[in-house]
């Protein structure tokens, strides 16, 4: 496996089609978390804070009873994704790496790439921003997606760790909650996502301290729809430090030569980033197939063990 940036010949229409609809599902995958090992939680949305009324699809929780002290991996879906469908084979490393893994329901639909698109990116270079700000804090008007405050990422976690504090004593969940300022201790938290779910943690790093961002394929934001320039944002200071960062493509995915970029705009070592190369784990139908291999394909664990570090 070549760890050497490289890029791929990409056809201009299938990459238009691509960027205008991604659909992210991943691959099922045999590998069974051992819920005798890791308990394992499911908590609609809607139990840990009443006013959730959309995308009420489950939180899902695992950890090992026996940790106590460790760090949370928050996974983050990619667009059209849910927690029905999660990478157990990534998950089952994580754990074992001594993480206990929260993977987070929020509304994963439409992406950026759906909307800040066109006329409307042309009109507002910052799109994407507002957009990811909005879905992640929920704190910002934004119209051109209905999220409610109750439906983004960090509100949703709040009230979820507040839920298992009170509920699921034996986790001792209070720990990833700053009770004086009523958010994430973030320090022991580390964010994997997929594709619009690792732009998402890249953002959520640039503004909160976090232990740890994973970005698999993660979303490829624009600033002008015709030049294809990268958004802004990325080159913005960050909070959380490059060397906390790691990040992955396949160099036959249809956004590897703007993922190699970001790369390079976020500040993250060289040998952080991991230009995957080898073939497809098994055919699979569309236009972009190599987009989830990174974190679906068990060929990669290694690196995946690399990017986790420890969850001690």
């Amino acid at each position: 496996m070549k760890k050497k940036i490289l890029f791929s010949i990409i056809s201009p229409m299938v990459l238009f089609i691509f960027m205008v609809s991604p659909v992210i599902r991943m691959t099922a995958q045999n590998i069974k978390i051992d819920s005798d090992t890791y308990k394992t939680l499911r908590i609609k949305p809607s139990e840990a804070d009443p006013n959730v009324r959309n995308w009420d699809s489950v939180h899902v929780v695992y950890y090992d009873r026996a940790i106590k002290n460790n760090k949370i991996l928050l996974w983050l879906t990619g667009t059209n994704g849910s927690t029905n469908h999660l990478p157990q084979s990534f998950f089952k490393t994580a754990l074992d790496q001594g993480y206990r893994i929260i993977a987070l329901s929020f509304i994963s639909t439409p992406g950026v790439s759906q909307v800040c698109v066109g006329n409307r990116l042309n009109e507002d270079v910052n799109c994407a921003a507002e957009f990811r700000r909005k879905r992640i804090y929920g704190d910002q008007v934004f119209s051109s997606i209905p999220d409610q405050y109750q439906d983004a990422i960090i509100p949703r976690l709040i009230k979820l760790l507040q839920y298992l504090s009170k509920n699921d004593k034996e986790g001792g969940w209070s720990q990833y909650l700053d009770q004086n300022m009523d958010k994430p201790v973030w320090s022991k938290i580390a964010i994997a996502g997929q594709s619009q779910g690792g732009g998402m943690a890249e953002f959520i790093a640039q503004h909160e301290l976090v232990a740890r961002v994973l970005s698999f394929s993660g979303g490829w934001d624009y600033s002008n729809s015709k030049m294809k320039k990268i958004a802004g944002w990325y080159s913005q200071r960050s909070i959380t430090p490059p060397e906390n960062f790691f990040a992955t493509y396949h160099v036959q995915e249809a956004a590897a030569t703007p993922l190699a970029e970001i790369s390079k705009a976020l500040h993250i070592p060289t040998d952080h980033v991991f230009a995957l190369d080898q073939p497809l784990q098994k055919q699979k139908k569309g236009s972009n197939p190599f987009h989830t291999e990174g974190i679906a394909n068990p060929v990669y664990k290694t690196i995946w063990i690399k990017m986790l570090g420890s969850g001690l």
